[in-house]
């Protein structure tokens, strides 16, 4: 994952565009699945259900990991807060999410 994309970058850098990026060859390629993501760092990035979750600026963010690019927001009740970290339980079963400002909050797995 990376933060911000050359959107954001003024001058002569190649920062390239997108925010998260997936390999299938040990880092060989690259292919961006940023898809409809909110154009904003990412802070964070887990596996989850079978779902690639994102924390970034703007909240927590998931899509199929089969079929990655169409994000939708994580949770019903995860406040619109900067999302620090991200870290699934032991089991598996709860997401656990570290946001600036507004607490660490616990989302259901199966729930996301």
């Amino acid at each position: 994952y990376s933060g911000f994309s050359r959107r954001w970058i003024v001058g002569p850098y190649d920062a390239g565009v997108g925010h998260v990026f997936e390999t299938k060859d040990g880092g060989a390629s690259w292919t961006d699945i940023s898809g409809n993501l909110v154009d904003g760092p990412v802070n964070d990035v887990v596996l989850a259900a079978g779902n690639v979750v994102v924390g970034t600026d703007f909240g927590a963010f998931e899509t199929s990991a089969a079929t990655p690019g169409t994000w939708k927001t994580v949770g019903g009740g995860l406040p619109n807060a900067v999302v620090n970290d991200l870290s699934v339980s032991p089991k598996g079963t709860t997401l656990i999410a570290a946001t600036h400002g507004r607490g660490i909050w616990t989302i259901p797995v199966g729930g996301i």
